[in-house]
This record gives structure tokens, sequence and C-alpha cells, in this order.
């Protein structure tokens, strides 16, 4: 009985590190140049467990992340509970830096309460999507403080969007000088992709569905919903969570 006992607490112990660890990919970043990202750097690898394509390239002062997805569950979850981007440096604290964005606010969760419209077309989506372009959550050394994402002068850059395909994308860009970062002597960077309380199953989560026209985007019978409350579509697939981990090789100047 003993034996049988100490099997079965290994195998318990084994079956909960199966689920609860995440694997680090390795991932080689491109240099960003002589082009800019926002327009050329398109995501090269996909989470097969979230669906979001990423893709991330640098240059000597930036480091620049572009993330994309037409996913239904991985989109409700971005608009609902926002992506948070922590940074490794090597050599320095793991996680010790990282930004939070869409910073998602009581007021944003009441407007997507309100949201019932066909998206991407979606006016009241159009004004959420602006207000999450407004600000970001940045924690570093000296703690956490609000980004201003509208002033021209500053330093991190965070954009999200929704063309008319339904696709959503983020466009990150983060000064390595925040990091304490220096390109020509550092070769890794560590960068891990997550929702921001995904292993929480209480609050607010909002619900985007796809119609019965086959697909998202224009014309009758094709659209999204979003609302509020359960879904059962083919879509709901509640453990399909974003937790991306990737150890980054930054590029340098040839």
């Amino acid at each position: 009985m003993k034996n049988i006992g100490n099997s079965w607490s290994l195998l318990l112990l084994a079956t909960l590190a199966a689920c609860s660890s995440t694997k680090t990919m390795p991932y080689e970043s491109k240099w960003n140049a002589p082009f800019s990202y926002v327009e050329e750097i398109k995501p090269d690898q996909q989470d097969q467990k979230s669906r979001l394509r990423y893709g991330i390239i640098n240059d000597e002062h930036y480091v620049y992340i572009t993330l994309k997805t037409k996913d239904p569950n991985t989109i409700q979850k971005i608009l609902g509970s926002g992506l948070k981007i922590s940074f490794s440096p090597e050599g320095q604290k793991k996680e010790g830096y990282s930004l939070l964005f869409p910073v998602i606010m009581k007021e944003d969760r009441k407007a997507l309460k309100r949201i019932e419209t066909d998206l991407p077309n979606s006016l009241g989506l159009g004004l959420l999507l602006d207000s999450y372009n407004k600000e970001a959550l940045w924690k570093d050394k000296q703690g956490q403080r609000f980004i201003n994402l509208v002033a021209a002068d500053g330093s991190i850059k965070s954009h999200i969007s929704m063309d008319k395909d339904g696709e959503l994308s983020e466009q990150i860009a983060i000064p390595f000088s925040l990091m304490g970062v220096n390109t020509k002597e550092n070769s890794m960077l560590g960068i891990n992709i997550k929702i921001e309380g995904q292993s929480s199953q209480s609050g607010f989560s909002p619900r985007i569905g796809i119609g019965l026209g086959g697909g998202i985007g224009m014309g009758s019978g094709m659209g999204v919903g979003i609302g509020t409350g359960g879904y059962g579509s083919r879509y709901d697939n509640s453990d399909r969570n974003v937790d991306i981990r990737l150890e980054v090789q930054l590029a340098r100047a040839n």
C-alpha cells in the first residue's frame, strides 16, 4: 500500500508539473533597418494554443513587437483583460520589467457590455479602442506607473487596432534604455506574453462569437457579436490561454 501511495504521489506531481509548465521557445530577432516596424514587421511565428501570431525585430535603441490574431476566443481575452508583456534582460532579475496594454478600466468593461452590434465595423468598438490607445501601465525597478501614449515625446509606443477582416493587432516598441540593455553587450532578452489575470475565473468576461456567415467581415450574415455571459459556439475553448515564453536572440547591425 505504501508503494502504491508513493507511486500515486509521484504521478500526481508529474501531472501537475506538466500542466503548469510552459516551454520557453527560442526566437531570433531581425534587425530593424532601413524600414519602419509599423509598416514592415510581419509576425512570423504562431502560438498554437492561443493562435496568437507574433514577430519581433530590434535596432540598437528599441525592441519592436507585433501581435496579431483573428481567433475570437483570444480576441475577447485581450479586449477584456489586456496583455502583460514581461521582459527579462540578460543578467538581470527575471521579469523585472513589464508592460500592461491595453489597460482595462471599469468604464471599459461597462462599454464592452453595451456593444451589441456587428464587428469590426462597430462605432462603439472604435471608440473603445481609441480609449485603449491613450495609456499603458509600465513596471520597472521604481515600481508601476502609467505611460501617456498620446504624448509625442513618449518613449514607449503601443497601439491596438482591428481591421475590416476582424484581425486584432497590437504593436509595441520598448526602448532598451528603460531596461538597462546595451545591444552591443547583451545578446539575449527573455519575453513573456500573457493575458493579465487569466488564471482567475472571477470578474467580467466579454463574449465574442462568429455569426452564421462562415467568417468575420463585411456583408450579410457575416459579423461578430460581442456581449456578456457564456458562449457555446465551437470557438469556445476556455483553456486556450495566452502564455508565450520566448528567449530572444537580439539582432545586431552587420
